[in-house]
């Protein structure tokens, strides 16, 4: 898709993270004005192992229905295309679904007990309170910069904002202009699904102090843009392990076992992108 390398990259490598061994995976929030491609875009990442698409859900239906494939890591992240649609059930269900994904992106789900436990539902099947480690799952969704800008202060307090890596981007003149070329074209008929060189197993990447120092400077960077997107005081801790993990995904892609410079550049072109400001391509 025209002037989106940035954003299938971020994608790429966050989809990655998932296999890098002893670490927490990388979970974006896509943001863009409506018509900007970005659903469409995500959409052919379907296809990858462990990815798992949603079009709607609920904390209890993702559990019900998929739980014990996510507890047996053969689903490693929720896509959910549009996050409008969950958004838009009662105060009460999305305020269970936002709880529940802080949880299983982050410090992961140890146990459930809900109403609906104890009825005979298939919940009843899938044996979370057994699991010697807690279930976590990452996430990849997107929503329009319109319906963003409502809620982003609410999901900040609850601190579902932090555990999302914030990826946005808008289109210069030039760009519009050439995606309208191409669609009279009709070229987006040849958009074909992106697969990923997906490891069988999880791959130790090492990540050499030189490195580290090098992404603690790149995170506070890119604080700078973000910390006045919420309302509440942010460290940034979080956005500094995204960063390590986006750095070690990456050297996972060009099947190398440590982090180099080259994997610090490519985030810090990728870094306009990651905040609210909407940087255009």
């Amino acid at each position: 898709m025209i002037k989106l390398g940035k954003i299938q990259n971020l994608i790429e490598l966050a989809l990655l993270s998932a296999y890098l061994k002893g670490e927490q995976r990388v979970s974006l929030l896509i943001t863009a004005p409506v018509e900007a491609g970005k659903t469409e875009l995500l959409l052919q990442f379907a296809a990858n192992d462990g990815v798992l698409v949603l079009t709607d859900a609920t904390a209890y239906g993702i559990m019900r229905d998929y739980g014990q494939s996510i507890i047996d890591r053969k689903i490693r992240y929720l896509v959910i295309p549009d996050l409008i649609k969950p958004m838009s059930r009662s105060k009460d269900t999305v305020h269970t679904l936002i709880t529940f994904l802080n949880g299983l992106l982050e410090e992961g789900i140890y146990r459930m007990s809900t109403y609906a436990d104890r009825t005979g539902s298939p919940l009843q099947g899938i044996a979370i309170d057994q699991q010697p480690i807690p279930v976590k799952c990452g996430l990849i969704t997107t929503m329009a910069k319109e319906v963003l800008l409502e809620c982003r202060h609410h999901w900040s307090r609850m601190g579902f904002m932090s555990r999302l890596l914030p990826t946005s981007y808008d289109y210069t003149v030039a760009t519009q202009t050439e995606i309208h070329e191409s669609i009279s074209k009709r070229e987006y008929l040849g958009n074909k699904p992106i697969k990923l060189d997906i490891p069988d197993n999880d791959v130790d990447i090492e990540l050499p102090q030189k490195q580290a120092e090098k992404l603690i400077v790149l995170s506070s960077f890119v604080m700078s843009s973000t910390r006045k997107d919420s309302p509440e005081r942010v460290y940034g801790f979080r956005l500094h392990k995204h960063l390590q993990r986006l750095a070690m995904a990456n050297a996972l892609r060009e099947k190398r076992d440590m982090v180099g410079d080259r994997d610090v550049e490519l985030l810090r072109d990728l870094s306009v992108c990651l905040n609210l400001e909407y940087y255009p391509l």
